[in-house]
């Protein structure tokens, strides 16, 4: 990318995410009525981007790297994202701050040719904001007692400045909701004199919608880097014009898709820009590998509906025998009737290094993706929901996705879309979430949206109701 060269407003961007949950969460905000955005999965980002789309993502998948490797990592795909001549970047971080933020930053930035980025991790909707240059978790610093913490990237620190002190030190300073609400031309102007002055990071709060407008309105200057998560990239959606439409559900009826040809599929596939489908209850199925006290809830939710039925994966036992794990899981499913699956993965025993339980993450979400492509050959799965971003990424890859694209959002930061399994020889649906945030009921409406025989209001369950009901599990 030249330095001097101002991006087009029509030209489509592209995202590089750290995992997988945050890419599709970023990237659906720039979905059209006319294109979905498209998650490239497979290695040839050039054949895969070729294809129109309103945006395109990769996964880096370098969160629980060392700084060094995901440097050198997100560098590779910034260059060969120039090289493919995409303008328009954005940089998608946690809005936690987890991961390898200042090395991945400064590797966009070195790789595409960037001289200055704009950096805000507020995601609004979901209780993310920054003020005063302290990020935040429904008005808690993210790193008070009272947060849930990550037991793989526990962040210690809340002030969104200090993170980029390694690499960019003497050129940080903050953009202030004083200065945000000043308007438009005002900050412009301000960041255009700091930049003359050396600064080169633009640490920024954002506690509303309408603040992270007024920083995408940013849009109009030469050689900026974006960098946020969901929340900015909504922003920028509604800025660069791309975003015509709310979700919006296709015709209620059962529309069970039809299996022909992964050669057809492949040709078809792409031009799918249809708005939810829903589907028999036997043919859905949710996957849950996070073990956050969020998840938790929301599976316990879920089963409480009496509308799936809830198998629990040993969690030691996917680590330590996956394989007699597996024959135990398959069996119960045999004895099940036609109707929505859960698969919920029960927590390891604590007491592990972070190393050590990273590694044994790693062995039960690979377990997950035996799982789902042993469930997909066994019954007539077209619709996988997804919880945990380590989770979704095995998924994929056992069920041999190229890409995924993405139509709409189920639920804020939820999203929703089409692909091709190559492995099972079909389309499916696809929606994903991580484990760290959304309402009690995020499951039960998951299932409202997909089911063509739920009706929403024979749900409603209330607190109390969730502690005493009986657990249908297997």
């Amino acid at each position: 990318m030249n330095p001097a060269t101002k991006p087009s407003m029509d030209s489509a961007w592209f995202i590089i995410a750290d995992d997988f949950t945050g890419s599709g969460d970023s990237v659906v905000q720039f979905r059209t009525q006319d294109f979905p955005v498209r998650f490239i999965l497979a290695a040839d980002l050039e054949g895969f981007s070729s294809v129109r789309r309103a945006a395109y993502v990769v996964n880096s998948d370098s969160r629980f790297l060392s700084g060094s490797e995901a440097y050198a990592r997100v560098r590779e795909i910034a260059e060969r994202i120039r090289r493919s001549g995409k303008s328009r970047l954005y940089k998608k971080i946690d809005s936690t701050l987890r991961g390898n933020i200042a090395e991945e930053v400064a590797a966009v930035m070195d790789g595409a040719g960037y001289a200055r980025a704009l950096i805000c991790p507020a995601a609004p909707r979901n209780g993310r904001t920054v003020i005063d240059g302290i990020c935040m978790v429904n008005e808690e610093p993210i790193n008070a007692d009272t947060v849930a913490r990550d037991h793989f990237t526990p962040v210690d620190e809340a002030r969104l400045a200090l993170h980029f002190e390694s690499k960019f030190s003497g050129c940080i300073t903050h953009l202030s909701l004083e200065a945000l609400r000043f308007g438009p031309e005002a900050l412009a102007e301000r960041v255009e004199d700091l930049s003359s002055k050396g600064a080169r990071i633009f640490t920024a709060d954002a506690e509303t919608l309408a603040d992270l407008d007024l920083l995408a309105s940013l849009i109009k200057l030469p050689d900026l880097l974006f960098v946020g998560s969901s929340g900015l990239a909504e922003a920028l959606a509604e800025k660069s014009m791309t975003r015509l439409r709310k979700p919006t559900d296709v015709s209620p009826k059962n529309r069970t898709p039809v299996k022909v040809p992964i050669s057809v599929l492949l040709q078809q596939a792409p031009g799918i820009t249809e708005g939810i489908l829903r589907l028999p209850e036997a043919s859905i199925a949710f996957f849950v590998g996070s073990v956050t006290p969020t998840s938790a809830a929301q599976c316990a939710f879920l089963v409480a509906s009496r509308a799936v039925q809830k198998i629990v994966i040993d969690g030691k036992a996917a680590a330590e025998k996956p394989e007699a794990e597996m024959v135990r899981v398959l069996n119960a499913v045999k004895d099940l009737p036609d109707t929505a699956l859960l698969f919920q993965t029960s927590p390891v025993q604590e007491g592990y290094s972070t190393e050590d339980a990273r590694r044994i993450g790693a062995r039960i979400s690979q377990f997950m993706g035996n799982l789902a492509l042993e469930i997909g050959k066994r019954r007539s799965i077209r619709f996988i929901f997804v919880m945990g971003g380590d989770t979704a990424a095995r998924i994929v890859s056992c069920l041999g996705m190229d890409y995924i694209d993405f139509t709409d959002e189920i639920l804020p930061g939820l999203p929703y879309g089409n692909c091709v399994s190559k492995e099972l020889g079909t389309a499916l649906q696809f929606a994903c979430k991580s484990g760290g945030f959304g309402a009690m009921d995020a499951l039960v409406q998951v299932l409202d949206r997909v089911s063509a025989s739920r009706d929403p209001s024979l749900y409603i369950i209330k607190d109390e109701k969730l502690k005493s009901s009986k657990e249908r599990t297997v």
